[in-house]
């Protein structure tokens, strides 16, 4: 186990993907791959807000007191075959459907497996109509037929077929591309969707809470003050990439059948920028969901939701940044320690079942 000062990862891989545990000592701990491919856990520290401890995965439930929720989490992971966000969001979804969290749990993950898969339908139609309109094929009689009826899937399969043809690769194969990039863009969404994916969500999410806690953070006369606007540059910065990664990413997908003619190629990037937009949100959810609960909350206890943001807040490594977002920290720290450390009860080894059961809510609301 070693402590270190403010973290400042280089890459995301070194960040770690946020864990969703009930368990208040271990709450949006991040885990990672060690150099020898093990799995470890970063716990950030409470020593007046600053530093993490490395431990291994294995030993965590032997160190913290978990509920039974959180160890049967645990082995989830430990049963995956990675540690990305989406990894560790599919364990905790798993997990959460056990009922382990609560009935709020179970619903939140039942609603959240339903939305993903509606999108990634919605995706797949929707790419379906493009690949129509770049080959010259009517697609209205498709969309009104949609996907999900016999009629529907018997007209998509003959105009495919005849797409496939003009665009002179084998219809499975073109079925298949399809699919699969169905299964890259879904989490995004497609710019023209119904509805936003649920990255694409995240964004704008970002964006209102960044927009609400700068608010907050000119009208508080506390020590806090300065912490929440940390918080809302860190957001701000985060925004910025990612909207340029979105720009991109749209921008590809609206060259689709250069794509699908040249898959092996233009889909690198494609599942590259995905990739990214899914780590630069990743922790967010539950920031921005512990943040709306305190909003109608006294006052002293925003102050505490402020200081435990800053905690836990998603720094953008090194390698997507020029920006050094712990040295600010770290300025942060120096000047406002007092606000920052008066919150370090918030978190203890003990059972609190009460605190427990508040993780619990805020992991449902974030999990949507």
């Amino acid at each position: 186990m070693q402590g270190t000062v403010i973290y400042a990862p280089s890459t995301f891989e070194e960040r770690g993907a946020a864990v969703s545990f009930t368990t208040p000592l271990l709450s949006q701990t991040r885990v990672r791959m060690d150099d020898r491919q093990r799995l470890e856990v970063l716990i950030p520290s409470f020593s007046e807000g600053k530093g993490i401890y490395v431990v291994p995965w294995k030993v965590v439930p032997e160190m913290v007191s978990m509920t039974v929720h959180d160890r049967y989490l645990h082995d989830q992971i430990v049963k995956g075959s990675g540690c990305s966000p989406q990894d560790i969001r599919s364990a905790s979804l798993r997990a959460a459907r056990c009922g382990l969290a609560g009935p709020q749990a179970v619903k939140a993950a039942r609603e959240a497996i339903a939305v993903d898969e509606e999108c990634r339908t919605v995706t797949n139609l929707l790419l379906i109509v493009e690949i129509l309109k770049v080959a010259g094929l009517e697609s209205l009689e498709v969309l009104r037929e949609g996907l999900r009826s016999d009629r529907g899937e018997d007209i998509t399969r003959e105009y495919m077929n005849r797409a496939a043809g003009v665009l002179e690769i084998e219809p499975n194969e073109l079925y298949r591309r399809v699919a699969d990039l169905a299964d890259v863009a879904g989490p995004v969404g497609l710019v023209h969707a119904p509805e936003p994916g649920r990255l694409r969500k995240r964004m704008r999410e970002l964006a209102e809470f960044r927009d609400s806690i700068r608010s907050w953070a000119d009208e508080d006369a506390s020590d806090t003050a300065p912490v929440a606007a940390f918080c809302a540059d860190v957001a701000t910065h985060t925004l910025e990439i990612g909207e340029k990664v979105l720009v991109d990413f749209d921008g590809r997908l609206r060259q689709l059948g250069g794509m699908i003619r040249d898959w092996n190629r233009q889909m690198v990037p494609i599942r590259r920028l995905a990739w990214r937009l899914s780590w630069l949100v990743d922790g967010w959810d539950f920031v921005i969901a512990s943040w709306r609960e305190a909003l109608e909350r006294e006052r002293q206890e925003q102050r505490m939701t402020v200081n435990e943001a800053f905690r836990i807040l998603p720094l953008i490594p090194a390698s997507e940044s020029r920006h050094d977002h712990a040295d600010d920290a770290k300025r942060v720290l120096v000047q406002h320690r007092r606000s920052v450390r008066a919150y370090e009860d918030w978190r203890t080894g003990r059972m609190d079942m009460e605190l427990i059961h508040r993780i619990e809510a805020i992991k449902a609301k974030a999990a949507a």
